[in-house]
């Protein structure tokens, strides 16, 4: 994964504290719920999202390695990268993935 995980978690608690210091992120804790227990749970739920997200984007990277391994010569340089983003994409829209 090319993020850690606790750069993850930082994210995902940055974000939630954002949404919620703008009022676009309304909850209510359950009863019973010990103070701070919601945020975590809503940290984790973010931190869930992304991690899912990356994966699906480190299997798209994977299908692309093995579409450019098939070409019959070394593709290198700027060439493997405009390819490498080309297919990318290609294979994003045909699982309904945006990058």
């Amino acid at each position: 994964m090319r993020l850690s995980e606790d750069k993850i978690r930082r994210i995902a608690e940055r974000l939630h504290d954002e949404l919620e210091q703008r009022g676009l992120l309304m909850y209510k804790n359950p009863r019973g719920t010990p103070p701070g227990m919601g945020r975590a749970a809503r940290v984790k739920a973010i931190y869930d999202f992304i991690v899912a997200d990356l994966k699906v984007e480190e299997e798209i990277d994977a299908e692309v390695e093995r579409i450019l391994s098939t070409y019959s010569r070394e593709i290198k340089g700027t060439e493997r990268d405009v390819l490498f983003r080309k297919h990318k994409e290609e294979v994003a829209r045909k699982r309904g993935y945006i990058l």
